[in-house]
């Protein structure tokens, strides 16, 4: 990867020297905000306003309680010549490093100013609703904006700024920027991907719509180092006995033909009453398991079902729920029983919630609140869909043939450190806010899924990361990229498999014989059989 700015000096030198150093960064970041400096740099106040607000009229924007890494980030951009602005590249031209560290930092301190702008009514308002929560996942493969912005518009760590109470003259200039092409410092090429499906009426509302949000101060996001690879030679050995085989993934379904993938009802059709009530909690659940009043506390790591299930799990291709109400009852190898609907919602509680750990200590009951309203809301997403069709088109993730490569720990060290890393982070423990949930979910460690979920299974994960991820960006993954990184995911400890006999390789020979799970196979980053030392769940740890 091609190494980013050198701006870690003052950062260290702000946890070494501690207040003092980083008192006089504030004094030489407000000196440079109102008085611009010696070699020429006029007053950033002149186009950012007193308030560092900005200028609706000008379009300059707001500066004022962004991150200081995201801004710093931008103004080595200018100087680099990968953001393009006449104005601000010969400025920035003459800021050094120590200076661009202090005008972020002094930016970062103001608070926000209240939105001047109105906002917009009737449909306009609608439409930007719309595309904040919830994208067109189905329609065009549209992400949410909140899913990299923050519900509240007010962004996560250096990558994803905060566009509430931006002036929206100004965000309306980005998105077409991104749009035409001229703007492509996004990383991964995201916001080019996102503004490309958008049209002008929607740039429009989305612009005004989040001009008129209150602003707040952007949710962290921590980094840390990449942890080394795992040892390859031993994740590829294989357990062949067994009398108890891989319950496998989920079959995916057939191809769609003529008539396209099922359609769920629309969002603007909820019905009515008791019911609708119902369904509309399952849908609150199902987007935010860990944190929602009614599931929280059956959940034992940090993750949502919204998390593995796209598109509130509406997506074809993305284990969509619709497809999964329909074929069942079932029987299934996981369990070596007929398993109603019910029970399978539960065995997600059970192993990917790690509900072991939660505060219930085990998955909710099947007349519990959580399991009413998620099954309501299953049922009415299938409303319409052939009931007992268990090769539905869309059904599960799309088959991934293997490769003659096989799949390598190592080799998707490094797809990770480039396409995955960005959202969750290096030590692959996401982003998770108390108030505001996962916004990107843990993918190791004791908060993410334990060693009996489907997906820490290398050919399952892999599936789903080839067709789904990153978000937003189609074909971003080859299909060896896609079975390299799931490896390297599931090359990491995470909680114990509740199946655990108390020996692991009675355990793993009993449950994990196929190929695709590393448990009790591979050798971690610290040299022991991964399951043997699994994490420890701190779920709670960020609510």
């Amino acid at each position: 990867m091609k190494p980013g700015p050198r701006l870690g000096l003052p950062l260290l030198l702000s946890i070494v020297l501690g207040p003092v150093w980083a008192e006089s960064q504030t004094s030489l970041g407000e000196q440079i905000a109102k008085q611009g400096t010696s070699k020429g740099v006029a007053p950033c106040m002149a186009c950012h306003g007193p308030d560092g607000g900005g200028m609706a009229l000008s379009a300059y924007p707001r500066i004022a309680g962004l991150d200081a890494a995201y801004m710093a980030k931008q103004l080595a951009d200018f100087r680099a010549g990968t953001r393009e602005n006449p104005i601000m590249m010969p400025m920035v031209m003459s800021l050094t490093e120590e200076q661009i560290a202090a005008v972020s930092a002094y930016y970062t301190g103001l608070p926000i100013p209240a939105p001047a702008a109105q906002p917009p009514a009737g449909d306009v308002k609608k439409t930007a609703e719309d595309l904040a929560q919830w994208g067109d996942w189905t329609g065009r493969g549209l992400p949410a904006c909140a899913q990299c912005h923050a519900p509240g518009g007010n962004g996560i760590g250096a990558h994803f700024p905060g566009v509430a109470a931006q002036q929206a003259s100004y965000i309306k200039a980005q998105l077409l920027a991104w749009q035409s092409g001229t703007r492509a410092n996004d990383p991964l090429g995201l916001m080019k991907s996102v503004a490309t499906r958008l049209t002008a009426d929607e740039i429009e509302a989305l612009s005004a719509y989040y001009a008129a949000q209150l602003g707040a101060a952007p949710i962290p996001a921590i980094t840390t180092p990449l942890p080394p690879p795992v040892d390859v030679a031993v994740a590829k050995a294989t357990v062949t006995s067994g009398p108890v085989p891989d319950h496998g993934p989920t079959p995916p379904g057939r191809e769609p033909g003529e008539s396209g993938y099922f359609k769920s009802p629309s969002r603007d059709a909820f019905p009515k009453g008791p019911f609708g009530e119902a369904v509309r909690q399952g849908q609150a659940i199902f987007q935010d398991t860990n944190i929602h009043s009614s599931s929280g506390t059956y959940v034992g790591n940090e993750l949502a079902c919204g998390n593995c299930h796209l598109d509130a799990g509406r997506l074809a291709g993305s284990a969509p729920l619709w497809a999964a109400w329909v074929a069942y009852p079932a029987y299934r190898s996981k369990t070596k029983e007929v398993d109603s609907f019910i029970e399978r919602i539960q065995g997600c509680f059970e192993y990917s919630m790690n509900a072991q750990a939660s505060a219930a200590g085990a998955p909710p009951a099947a007349d519990s609140d959580t399991i009413v309203s998620l099954a309501a809301y299953s049922f009415w997403l299938a409303k319409g869909a052939p009931t007992g069709d268990d090769t539905l088109p869309g059904r599960g993730y799309p088959l991934l043939t293997e490769t003659e490569q096989g799949f390598d720990p190592a080799r998707g060290r490094e797809v990770y450190a480039a396409k995955c890393a960005l959202c969750h982070g290096a030590d692959g423990k996401g982003v998770v806010n108390a108030q505001a949930g996962t916004l990107f979910p843990p993918l190791w460690g004791a908060d993410s899924y334990n060693w009996g979920a489907g997906m820490h299974k290398v050919d399952t994960a892999a599936a789903f990361i080839r067709h789904n991820m990153p978000l937003g960006l189609d074909n971003a993954l080859t299909d060896q990229e896609a079975w390299d990184v799931a490896a390297f995911v599931n090359s990491h400890e995470r909680p114990q498999d509740p199946r655990f006999t108390g020996n692991l390789q009675e355990t793993a020979e009993r449950f994990h014989t196929s190929k695709f799970s590393l448990y009790g196979k591979a050798k971690g980053a610290d040299g022991v059989l991964l399951g043997e030392q699994p994490a420890q769940s701190v779920a709670g740890s960020a609510r």
